[in-house]
Parts: structure tokens; C-alpha cells; sequence
């Protein structure tokens, strides 16, 4: 039994020794977390085999671009004054949306049997949501299409969106059921998209609209009445049209400059 034991410790050893076998990454390379404006430490550790000038260089890619971070042995003119370092890991203070990206450690070691490897993850900045805008038409005619429109673009991740009628919260879909009078809308959390097809003279009503991403407060735009008009007789039967809210853009209400 005890010869059992020796031999699957002395395996072990080996196995452990073997993926050691060079230069190694033993930091992980799970995402990191933070609150806008707070510090994020972007994590780098590695062993060597025998190589003690290994290079070290850190990577910020976003999209297609990819630019130096850490690189010759010191960091980058754009980071010397929020940032240090701790080793080969990066303490960035101060981060804000425009920091989130893959951030990627790079470690060379030439005179090892493995002669280079890497770590990325992604630097993930919380922002609470702003007070969205809200967009309701003041009023429609019956039988028509109409959206209601609800967003805000400050927070990180993208917040969610649900819709409220005269106080009470829309269902994504509404029951089918004897009790509601129309079962014609969709309510879009992802997008803030509240879509009556048709929309009836009982959708008349007090309209508003709440944004949340977990992070921070829910917030909710002011309230809007929207009434629904019957559709008179005369030459109106078949002019179904659409009734949607302004077209502008929805801007952001803060920016942030590195």
C-alpha cells in the first residue's frame, strides 16, 4: 500500500513538473470587476524555468486596435500618472468605461524550455444607470401600430428596461387570458421597445418606464399620458398609420476623457 502511495506522489510530481516546464502564467484569467472611478488590479504572475531577464509586456485590446499598456520595462506614457505597477501585475485607479477592454500579459523568457506565454481577460467597469429617456406619443388613432421608446446609455452592463401602464408592470408578453382587454402589445427588456399592433382605445392611459443593470439604483423616466383616439368613418378605414416617437438619436449625458 505504501509503495501505491509513493508511486502516485512521485506521479504527480512529474505531471506538475512537466506542465511547469518553462515559463508559466500561474495568475488567473478570469474577468475583473470594478465600480466606475474605483481601482482595478490586473492580475499577472509567473514562474520561470531558469531564465531570471525574462520580458514582460502588457496589452490593452479593444475592437481591432491593440495598444501598449507596459512595454520595455515601464509603463506607457498614458498610464505613468494613473497607474503603477505591483510586480508584473497593473494597478489602474481610476477607471472609467473607456478602460474596459481584453487585457492580455505577455511573458518571454528565451533561455527556458517554453519561451513564452500569455494571459487575457477582460476588465469590466460597473456604471449604474442614468434616468432614461422616455418616449410616448400624446396621442394615436385606434387600429394603428404604435412604440413606446425607453433608454438610457450610461450604464455598464446595458441595463434592462420594464414598462409600466397606470402603475401596473406590462408583462414581456401579455396572459391570454378573459381578464386582459388587449393582448396585442410586446414589451422589449433588451431594447426598451413597448409595441402595441394594434393599439386599442383601452391602451389610453399614464405610461413610464424603469432602467436597471444591478448596479446602483433603478431609475425611471417621468410619467406620460397617451390617449387613443377612435377612428372616424370617413375615409379613414384603411389609413392604418404608425405612430412612433421622435426619430433623433438618444445621446449620451456624460463623457468621459482619459
Amino acid at each position: 500500500m505504501a509503495r501505491v502511495e509513493v508511486f502516485l506522489f512521485s506521479f504527480s510530481l512529474l505531471q506538475l513538473i512537466h506542465q511547469n516546464y518553462g515559463v508559466t502564467i500561474v495568475s488567473s484569467d478570469r474577468d475583473v470587476e470594478v465600480h466606475e472611478f474605483e481601482t482595478a488590479i490586473l492580475p499577472c504572475n509567473y514562474i520561470l524555468e531558469r531564465d531570471d531577464s525574462a520580458r514582460l509586456e502588457w496589452k490593452k485590446i479593444k475592437g481591432e486596435q491593440i495598444s501598449f499598456v507596459y512595454f520595455e520595462g515601464s509603463l506607457v506614457e498614458k498610464y505613468k500618472d494613473r497607474a503603477t505597477m505591483r510586480g508584473s501585475s497593473i494597478v489602474l485607479n481610476k477607471v472609467t468605461r473607456a478602460d474596459m477592454a481584453t487585457y492580455r500579459c505577455e511573458v518571454t523568457a528565451k533561455k527556458d524550455t517554453k519561451v513564452f506565454t500569455e494571459t487575457a481577460f477582460k476588465l469590466i467597469v460597473l456604471v449604474p444607470p442614468a434616468v432614461p429617456i422616455c418616449k410616448v406619443p400624446s396621442s394615436a388613432m385606434s387600429g394603428s401600430m404604435v412604440v413606446l421608446a425607453c433608454k438610457e446609455s450610461e450604464g455598464s452592463p446595458p441595463s434592462q428596461y420594464i414598462w409600466y401602464k397606470d402603475n401596473t408592470k406590462l408583462l414581456d408578453l401579455p396572459v391570454k387570458d378573459s381578464t386582459v382587454t388587449n393582448i396585442s402589445y410586446t414589451v422589449n427588456r433588451k431594447t426598451g421597445l413597448l409595441t402595441f399592433n394594434p393599439v386599442r382605445k383601452s391602451n389610453s392611459g399614464s405610461y413610464f418606464c424603469e432602467a436597471n443593470n444591478g448596479v446602483g439604483q433603478t431609475q425611471r423616466c417621468s410619467v406620460k399620458f397617451m390617449q387613443i383616439k377612435s377612428r372616424s368613418s370617413k375615409g379613414n378605414s384603411t389609413n392604418h398609420r404608425t405612430a412612433s416617437p421622435p426619430t433623433e438619436d438618444f445621446k449620451h449625458t456624460k463623457s468621459f476623457v482619459i
